[in-house]
């Protein structure tokens, strides 16, 4: 990986493109070879200092009875900026939510505190979204938290994102192809191993898995190659 790049690992379900980034972001362990990030091996660094390089959205996104505002704020705990955190809400789109809710960014979420109000599923995971805009780190990482929606919604997302992490490293995954073209390189994963990488015109040129499984996606999307 370069930095300030977007990449994309795609990929059937199970052909292990979440491994990849749970053994970047050292939560498992227990591999062969070496893993090195800055020409560094990963197993020198502190767990802290390395889980402060990347900001990760995952598919299963926690989901906090807190505030909106310290929902957003654990993206950082260590320093409470509200010219940040306001910057996120809007860069996520939240700012007409937000402003409909009774306490606004004071509003607790869940049905813990009294008076508490539950979000959309989109709302849930644009607010997952803000937390990780709001964190400082280095590469930030969208792993299928927009699976829930369909294939057209999800590429918005991952093209919101992507417009907004400019100047920051993304890694985007998933198993529809819509958001890949954004991509500065797409990383085919098959079987736990890379099968093809490049960009979206140069994988469909290639005609292999890339562009087949592209294919059968076209209609999801109405775009053209």
């Amino acid at each position: 990986m370069k930095k300030n790049l977007h990449y994309a690992f795609v990929g059937i379900n199970g052909a292990g493109k979440t491994t990849l980034t749970k053994l970047l972001t050292g939560m498992y362990d227990n591999y062969e070879g070496e893993i090195r990030i800055n020409g560094r091996n990963i197993r020198d660094y502190e767990l802290s200092e390395l889980k402060a390089l990347f900001a990760v959205v995952y598919q299963d996104f926690a989901k906090y009875s807190i505030t909106i505002r310290d929902n957003i704020a654990l993206g950082d705990v260590n320093h409470l900026d509200e010219e940040r955190i306001g910057r996120a809400v809007s860069l996520a789109g939240l700012k007409d939510t937000i402003h409909m809710l009774p306490q606004g960014m004071d509003t607790y979420l869940g049905k813990i505190k009294e008076g508490g109000v539950d979000l959309s599923g989109g709302e849930w995971q644009r607010l997952a979204i803000a937390r990780a805009l709001y964190n400082p780190a280095e590469v930030r990482i969208l792993d299928e938290p927009t699976a829930a929606l369909d294939p057209v919604a999800e590429s918005n997302i991952y093209e919101m994102f992507g417009q907004i992490s400019r100047g920051i490293s993304t890694i985007f995954i998933t198993h529809r192809l819509g958001a890949a073209k954004l991509a500065d390189n797409i990383i085919v994963i098959n079987d736990g191993a890379v099968a093809e990488q490049g960009k979206h015109e140069e994988l469909m040129k290639m005609g292999g898995s890339y562009a087949e499984m592209f294919e059968s996606q076209r209609s999801w999307y109405q775009c053209e190659a």
